[in-house]
């Protein structure tokens, strides 16, 4: 210990002391050994390149512990990244590593807090681990793994206050050291291994017991979804769909298509004469087998056509399903008809839902910023963005914002999605007919108009209310609530029917 804290007075690390000795006293550590070590301070701007250097130097083994990395896996510039990175080189030159990652943390929204976890902050970390074969876990949900440690070689220890994020890399005022002590390493790897695991978290997803499963690599290979999406491919884009629909897993990937079915499903059926709905069919076909690699098409005159689904990886071998990171897209969503109701964005912004919430510990909900889904998705800002809306007009999702930072709003990013039920749009049609009998056409559709200030012109049972309180605190004063709602920015977190209603009950009250 005394060759410790000499070693901390010769880099003049005062300000470490708290922390080392929180550390090797309070810890879990065994406090009643003494560590031979050599320390260095590579605190603040001094992190990043320290960390860097030790991973590439390693040789038998890497353990990292860490409570947040803030991954943006299209953004290979980053210095998350380049860490990710260095794993990965280590996993190639046959370095042993394990990773733990926290997955717990709390989000305040308006007046509701969501407790995001797992996959909220470290999916993208995790997922990029694990499909590059590393041992990666999360702690489980009652544990709070706080820690921002990495062990290399069983004999280098980092240990700090940095989360592995851009912040803590080029802003933050971060304290770390580097200590090298074979005891210390050891006594911590002990530790970390009495770190509880989520055993059911390892990127597999709950199977549903209806629907299609469909990878996310669909969505994220820049020559499949988004680029149907920019070539306007809206036919072969939901013609793909139906096909993985009517695949029963068979290993040739082979579907015999029937066109009167998959007409009907198209909505061409009943709009089009058989030889045109044929025609436009094999037209869509053809440009999944050439434009987009996903089929081999053999059609016959006057029959089925027979199908060859494809692997994306592979175009020269069978489709076969997915094993992990899919999305399951309900039977509702054909069944209900909202493949042809729904704009080309907004059925794509749809499996963006769907994919994230496959890997959202707290579903409904999740959570990122429209940067991150354009160039995950490889479409621009302005296609989530509408996309979005549009679910969010029809009442398919909910969305949630940050509070102001210094009284902004035009910065902020949607801070969370909320996946809400597919619906039977004739079972929406009939609740408008029955408010419309029993309030008449005129207050249901000034009830409407405000309730679509605040998103909601789709939500019967929100609309409804807003009629009662019409009746309770009359119209002229629901007129002035709304219309300071409305003044406020789509990004606002107050621009929601719940502050409307806190307006009116402070009126009330005065």
């Amino acid at each position: 210990m005394n060759f410790f804290l000499t070693k901390l007075k010769r880099i003049g690390a005062s300000i470490l002391l708290p922390l080392i000795f929180s550390f090797l006293i309070f810890s879990p550590v065994n406090a009643q050994d003494n560590y031979k070590a050599e320390v260095k301070d590579i605190s603040g701007r001094e992190y990043y390149p320290a960390v860097k250097e030790a991973l590439q130097g390693s040789k038998e083994s890497i353990y990292v512990v860490m409570y947040q990395v803030s991954l943006h896996p299209y953004d290979k510039t980053t210095k998350v990244y380049k860490l990710i990175e260095e794993l990965m080189c280590a996993k190639e030159r046959g370095v042993e590593l394990k990773v733990i990652l926290d997955q717990n943390i709390d989000f305040v929204t308006g007046q509701d807090t969501y407790k995001w976890v797992a996959k909220g902050k470290n999916a993208w970390c995790f997922k990029v681990l694990k499909e590059a074969g590393i041992d990666v876990e999360y702690d489980n949900l009652t544990t709070y793994t706080h820690a921002k440690a990495i062990v290399i070689d069983s004999a280098i220890v980092i240990i700090g206050s940095s989360n592995w994020s851009e912040s803590a890399f080029t802003k933050n005022a971060e304290t770390n050291v580097l200590i090298k002590s074979k005891g210390l390493a050891s006594e911590l790897i002990e530790y970390f291994n009495t770190i509880k695991i989520d055993e059911k978290a390892t990127g597999a997803i709950p199977v549903q017991e209806d629907g299609v499963f469909l990878s996310w690599q669909f969505l994220e290979n820049p020559n499949l979804a988004g680029r149907m999406l920019t070539r306007q491919s809206e036919r072969a884009f939901d013609l793909y769909l139906l096909l993985l629909r009517e695949f029963d897993s068979n290993p040739e990937g082979r579907i015999s298509l029937n066109y009167d079915k998959i007409a009907a499903s198209l909505g061409l059926y009943d709009t089009m004469a058989r030889t045109d709905y044929r025609r436009q069919i094999t037209k869509s076909l053809r440009k999944l087998e050439k434009d987009y690699k996903l089929i081999k098409f053999e059609p016959e005159h006057n029959k089925n056509a027979i199908i060859t689904l494809l692997s994306y990886d592979n175009p020269k071998k069978p489709y076969s399903m997915p094993k992990g990171w899919y999305l399951q897209i309900p039977d509702n969503y054909w069944e209900y008809g909202w493949n042809r109701q729904l704009s080309h964005r907004a059925k794509f912004c749809y499996l963006i839902n769907l994919a994230y919430v496959s890997i959202s510990n707290s579903a409904p909900w999740w959570f990122s910023s429209l940067d991150v889904l354009a160039g995950r998705f490889n479409v621009s800002e302005w296609v989530i963005s509408k996309g979005m809306g549009e679910l969010r007009s029809v009442n398919l999702i909910d969305v949630a914002y940050d509070s102001p930072k210094e009284g902004s709003y035009e910065a902020l990013l949607a801070k969370s999605y909320k996946v809400l039920p597919l619906y039977d749009p004739e079972w929406l049609e009939t609740e408008w007919g029955r408010l419309e009998l029993s309030y008449g056409a005129e207050k249901l559709n000034k009830a409407r108009e405000y309730a679509k200030i605040v998103f909601k012109e789709n939500d019967p049972q929100v609309v409804e209310e807003i009629i009662a309180l019409m009746d309770s605190f009359g119209e002229e004063q629901v007129k002035k609530a709304f219309a300071i709602v409305d003044k406020k920015s789509v990004s606002n977190s107050k621009r929601c029917y719940a502050y409307v209603k806190g307006i009116l009950k402070n009126w009330q009250e005065q």
